[in-house]
């Protein structure tokens, strides 16, 4: 009995340490696993050639100098211009038939006769035209505002047909004198709607003024009997016009550094260079343009799609993860010096005490970052703390430990298997990349390889 219970004892004591090492074996791979998860992967980012466009692309409003024209007395009322037309002062602008004897003497007439002139077509097939090149689905709205352009085109080329046929009347029935030209107080052009935006104040508006999405304007066209002092027309009284947009924080920072933009207005061939202020409204920021060519393009037209025009940037497109920033020496050019076999100006000369304790010169190669007209911007690691530079051409010295330094910013470059740093001159950027100078000294250049995400590294890591 003895020995079958120790048998029994030495099998429960093998199976209990095969199982603790599978256990052992089993955490440790469990571990390995969680660590490797943990574990951000090193990325290598091959530097292309490429460029951001940074156009503004917006919507603007339009504010012109226009009036709306009252009439002064009852009646119905035939045009004799037609929308978008200058006119002169003191010229025939409409009639207005008080009795409206003459009118209905017009409206009995057979329309069927009357004869539209080629001119007159051709102005409604512009319009169909210019409405099909320009309409967003996105902005149905559109449909209504063409709805009334084709009616006012209509009611005008009928209107002209109509007084035309007015002038041969030979009726003594009717009593002419009440009909009459009403003439413009001001030279002008002439558009037949309002929308509320008359006599509206460039530097007081509100942000709302500048959304478009409760936009409502309503002909002034009907053609139905109009009353006294009811807006007949409306007259804009100059060529300068205003384009009112907004902008985002960091556009109007773009703008700030500029004195005036092109503009582009719905994808025309032609640019247009505007003067422009800034301004802020609700703690929103607006730019203001300032025109004086067109406007008569865009006569019925309260809202405008329009691209401002920025600078290309051109250059390296690197990802914002892969830059970094390193302290550097701010070192004056004049410091700079040929070498024996070198026609460049990239050495500098330090002071040394030789194992006799006699003064020497040192010429040293060191990293340069980059250079301007009076700095040259190089690596600390390639010199001691208590180095002194020695300009050669007039014995001045420069003690490094009070060097002027600054931060500038580059990239880890991986080129030779070692992340090496390198300046870099950023020309833009946005959320996720940045475009930069390609033509820099001692920079980086397209193809080249560098750290996707310079927190993974250290300077000098050797990159397997």
């Amino acid at each position: 009995m003895r020995g079958t219970d120790e048998g029994n004892y030495s099998n429960q004591f093998k199976i209990n340490i095969g199982t603790i090492i599978f256990i052992i074996i089993f955490i440790y791979l469990v571990m390995r696993i969680l660590l490797s998860l943990q574990k951000e992967t090193l990325s290598i980012y091959e530097v292309q050639n490429s460029y951001i466009d940074t156009n503004i692309s917006t919507t603007a409003l339009i504010i012109r100098e226009e009036k709306l024209i009252n009439a002064d007395n009852s009646g119905y009322v035939s045009y004799y211009v037609r929308d978008g037309e200058k006119i002169g002062k003191n010229k025939t602008v409409y009639t207005i038939d008080e009795t409206g004897s003459v009118y209905e003497k017009i409206k009995d007439s057979d329309s069927d006769a009357l004869t539209i002139s080629d001119e007159g077509l051709a102005e409604v097939r512009t319009r169909i035209s210019n409405f099909e090149n320009y309409f967003d689905y996105s902005d149905f709205a559109d449909v209504y505002n063409f709805k009334y352009d084709i009616e006012n085109a209509v009611l005008e080329l009928t209107n002209e047909a109509l007084i035309e046929q007015l002038t041969s009347l030979g009726d003594s029935s009717t009593d002419v004198s009440t009909y009459k030209k009403v003439a413009a107080t001001d030279a002008g052009i002439i558009t037949y709607y309002q929308d509320g935006y008359e006599n509206f104040d460039i530097h007081n508006f509100k942000a709302s003024d500048v959304n478009k999405s409760n936009y409502k304007k309503t002909t002034l066209k009907t053609g139905e009997i109009i009353n006294s002092g009811e807006p007949v027309y409306k007259l804009i009284t100059s060529e300068n016009w205003y384009l009112v947009a907004p902008v985002s924080e960091k556009e109007a920072e773009e703008l700030k550094k500029k004195d005036y933009v092109p503009i582009n207005i719905h994808n025309s061939s032609k640019n247009i260079t505007c003067n422009f202020e800034l301004t802020q409204k609700d703690n929103k920021d607006f730019i203001i343009l300032s025109l004086s060519q067109q406007m008569v393009n865009y006569i019925n037209d309260r809202y405008i799609d329009i691209v401002i025009i920025m600078d290309q940037n051109n250059g390296l497109k690197i990802p914002n993860s892969s830059i970094t920033k390193k302290e550097v020496y701010k070192i004056p050019v004049a410091y700079l010096s040929k070498g024996s076999d070198s026609t460049d100006n990239r050495f500098l000369n330090v002071k040394k005490l030789d194992e006799k304790g006699e003064v020497t010169i040192k010429q040293t190669s060191p990293d340069i970052y980059k250079t301007d007209e009076e700095f040259c911007y190089v690596d600390p690691n390639d010199f001691a703390a208590e180095d002194v530079l020695v300009n050669t051409d007039n014995d001045e010295t420069l003690a490094l430990s009070k060097a002027s330094t600054v931060q500038i910013e580059g990239v880890f470059c991986v080129n030779q298997g070692i992340a090496a740093f390198r300046y870099i001159e950023i020309l833009y950027q946005d959320d996720e990349y940045t475009i930069v100078n390609a033509d820099v000294n001692y920079s980086i250049s397209w193809y080249d390889r560098i750290i996707l995400n310079q927190s993974l590294v250290k300077e000098n890591q050797i990159i397997k």
